[in-house]
Parts: C-alpha cells; structure tokens; sequence
C-alpha cells in the first residue's frame, strides 16, 4: 500500500491520500506539483515516513485518513 499523500498535523497527523477539500480549496493528487506548499498547513509527501520525519510526529503516533 502507498503512503503517498497531502499531510497536515493538527494535534494527530492527517492523511488525504488523492485529495483534500474545504470551502476555500481543493487539493487533488493529480495537481501536487502545481501548488505552493503549505496550503492551510497541508504538504504532499511520497510515504507516511517522510511526512512524520517532516512534523516530527513518531512512527507508533496516530495518523487519520481523510477521503
């Protein structure tokens, strides 16, 4: 399984693996090259190590998947 993804922590890590939607905006996978990043503090990161290495959240901490 890929870890791939847009990633923000907000007190646990959150995880959108293919895209992440609000009122004011629209992350999808297919566009993570085109935007400036942070976009209201989420990043994409190719696997679930590289986002908690970033936010320095440990490996057994929680993550949520978002969809």
């Amino acid at each position: 399984m890929t870890t791939a993804g847009f990633y923000k922590f907000d007190t646990i890590l959150l995880w959108g693996p293919n895209f992440v939607e609000s009122p004011t905006y629209a992350l999808y996978k297919e566009n993570k090259d085109d935007y400036t990043y942070p976009v209201d503090g989420w990043y994409w990161f190719e696997s679930l190590e590289e986002a908690q290495n970033f936010f320095g959240v440990e490996p057994e901490e929680e993550s949520e998947i978002i969809i």
